[in-house]
C-alpha cells in the first residue's frame, strides 16, 4: 500500500508534465491558434454577416463600391475634433489612457477623468478613430509601439480569451514606459478606459509616493499611480524574461495557471494580471494597494465583486450617492466609504453612463 500511494501522486505529476509540456510546443501553439481563429470567424459570420463579408472582399482585393460601409457613429456634445495644440507641463498630475477604437464606453471615461481632474492634462494613446475629444492630449500609441512589437514576437497565449484581447494588455506597460520615456514624464496616473475617477489624484497621490506604483487587488493594473518609472522598466523586463526563456520558473507558472483554469473549465488564463502577482512576490512592499480602504475612501477593484467588503445590490456594488460622490457600505462595520474610483469590468462597462457625475452636455 505504501508504494501505491507514493505512486499516484507521481502519476498525477507525470500526466500534468506531459500536458504542460504539449501546451509549451510549437505545434500546440499553432494548432491552438488556428482553432481560435476559425472559431471566431464562425462567430462573426454568424453574428456579424456584414463584417464577415468586408474582411472576404478585402481579401480578395476588392475595392470601390463593392465595399460595404459602417454608418456613422454619433460624437456627443463633449467631444469634437480637437486642434492639435503643444503639451504644457503642469504641477498636477497627468492622467493617461491607452485605448484602441472608439469605444461607447471611452467618452464617460475620459470625460468623467476631467470632470475629476480639470488641471491635469489628459492623454489618450489612442488610435485615429478616437482623436475626437478636445479636451484630451491625443497620441497614436503606434508612435510608443517599439518594444511591444517586440515583445509580441516573443509572446505565446496561454488563455481562453481572444488573442488580441491579452496581448494588448501586455503590451500597454510597454507603451506606456516608452512614452513616458519619450515626454519626460516621471509621474502619472495611467486608468483603464473602463475606470469612472472622482477623486483629485494630485492630492491622492501622496498615499503611495514611497511605492513604485499600485495595483488594485494585487493584481489589477486599472488604477495604476506610477511613482518611479524603473518600477515599470523593471515590470516589462520581467515580462520579456518570462516570453524570452530567461525566467524558466515563471513561464512555466504561467502555462500552469492556464492548465489549471482549463482543466477545471474556468475562464482566462495566463495574463498581465498573473505576471503582476509574480512580479509582487519577488518585489513585495514595492508596490502600492489601491483598493485598500485609506483615510475614509478606497479605489475598486471591480464593480462586479463585493471585494473588499461592500455590500452588493443587482450584482453590482450598491452605490450611495454624496455631493456628486460615490459612496458605498462596508459590510463589516456598516461604515459609507467613499470610493475614489469605479472599475466597470467586463459587461458593466454599458452601466458607465448612468455614473458619469457631470454635466453631460
Amino acid at each position: 500500500m505504501p508504494i501505491l500511494k507514493n505512486i499516484r501522486p507521481n502519476v498525477a505529476a507525470m500526466k500534468f508534465r506531459v500536458y504542460m509540456a504539449i501546451l509549451d510546443s510549437e505545434l500546440a501553439q499553432a494548432l491552438l491558434n488556428r482553432a481560435r481563429t476559425l472559431k471566431a470567424v464562425s462567430q462573426i459570420a454568424l453574428l456579424d454577416p456584414r463584417r464577415f463579408t468586408r474582411a472576404i472582399l478585402k481579401r480578395f482585393g476588392f475595392t470601390g463600391p463593392m465595399q460595404v460601409q459602417e454608418p456613422s457613429s454619433h460624437i456627443p456634445s463633449f467631444s469634437k475634433v480637437p486642434s492639435k495644440k503643444a503639451y504644457l507641463a503642469t504641477s498636477s498630475l497627468p492622467i493617461i489612457f491607452i485605448h484602441r477604437s472608439n469605444s461607447e464606453h471611452l467618452k464617460y471615461s475620459l470625460a468623467q477623468a476631467h470632470e475629476s481632474n480639470p488641471n491635469s492634462t489628459i492623454f489618450l494613446l489612442g488610435d485615429s478613430s478616437n482623436n475626437v475629444y478636445d479636451f484630451v492630449e491625443h497620441r497614436p500609441f503606434v508612435e510608443y509601439f517599439q518594444e511591444a512589437a517586440h515583445f509580441q514576437k516573443l509572446y505565446k497565449h496561454y488563455s481562453t480569451h481572444g488573442i488580441d484581447f491579452e496581448l494588448i494588455c501586455f503590451q500597454r506597460w510597454f507603451i506606456l514606459r516608452e512614452f513616458l520615456m519619450a515626454n519626460n514624464l516621471a509621474q502619472c496616473l495611467y486608468l483603464d478606459s473602463d475606470t469612472m475617477l472622482y477623486a483629485d489624484v494630485t492630492k491622492e497621490s501622496k498615499k503611495f509616493e514611497q511605492f513604485d506604483f499600485t495595483l488594485c487587488w494585487n493584481s489589477i493594473g486599472c488604477v495604476f499611480f506610477l511613482n518611479h518609472v524603473k518600477g515599470l522598466d523593471e515590470f516589462c523586463q520581467f515580462l520579456l524574461d518570462i516570453y524570452g526563456n530567461k525566467n524558466k520558473f515563471y513561464y512555466d507558472r504561467m502555462v500552469a495557471h492556464y492548465a489549471v483554469r482549463k482543466k477545471h473549465q474556468l475562464a482566462g488564463g495566463a495574463c498581465d494580471m498573473t505576471a503582476f502577482q509574480f512580479y509582487s512576490e519577488v518585489n513585495f512592499g514595492q508596490m502600492g494597494e489601491a483598493s485598500r480602504i485609506i483615510d475614509g475612501s478606497v479605489y475598486d477593484p471591480n464593480i462586479n465583486m463585493p471585494h473588499p467588503g461592500f455590500e452588493m445590490q443587482n450584482g453590482i456594488k450598491k452605490i450611495i450617492w454624496k455631493d456628486g460622490q460615490p459612496y458605498g457600505k462596508f459590510s463589516r462595520t456598516g461604515e459609507e466609504i467613499r470610493f475614489n474610483s469605479l472599475h466597470f469590468n467586463g459587461r458593466a462597462k454599458k452601466l458607465m453612463s448612468q455614473y458619469y457625475a457631470g454635466n453631460i452636455d
